[in-house]
């Protein structure tokens, strides 16, 4: 019962779609607000000079690329959600083509580019893991060296 549910779903609701236009703002304004958090997150370990400890450091790297992908989020729904100068068509069952209204090649390879946010969103969450794990090491430590006297 369960593998057909996770394998034959009869609706999808992973998807978001943004149909309406107060969707993709909203969405939008969630990237915005993500990439300034970032920023700020950024300062603030600069600030405090906490990045001389290698897991700020790596958190540090992971907000620089979390800003990067919202960057690249930002501008690949506007593309097509907000401006729709880009669209999908499907060709076969693994295969699509971009469509740009203006039938321009270097837009149709700057979207496709830009679709490929997970090369910039997969490391910021492994250098974020990575960080926390070194900062929750180092805890550990510093907690068994205070037991120990």
């Amino acid at each position: 019962m369960i593998a057909t549910i996770i394998l034959l779903p009869g609706i999808v609701f992973a998807t978001q779609l943004h149909a309406s236009a107060e969707g993709i703002i909203t969405h939008q304004i969630g990237h915005i607000f993500f990439l300034i958090s970032m920023l700020v997150l950024m300062f603030t370990i600069k600030g405090k000079g906490l990045d001389r400890q290698k897991g700020w450091r790596l958190i540090q790297i992971s907000a620089f690329f979390f800003i990067l992908w919202n960057l690249d989020a930002v501008f690949a729904h506007f593309f097509d959600n907000q401006i729709h100068a880009v669209k999908f068509e499907d060709i076969s069952f693994g295969s699509m083509r971009i469509v740009t209204q203006s039938d321009s090649p270097l837009l149709a390879l700057l979207y496709y580019v830009l679709k490929m946010d997970h090369l910039l969103c997969v490391p910021a969450m492994l250098f974020f893991f990575s960080g926390l794990s070194r900062l929750v090491e180092n805890q550990k430590r510093e907690t068994a060296k205070q037991n120990l006297t």
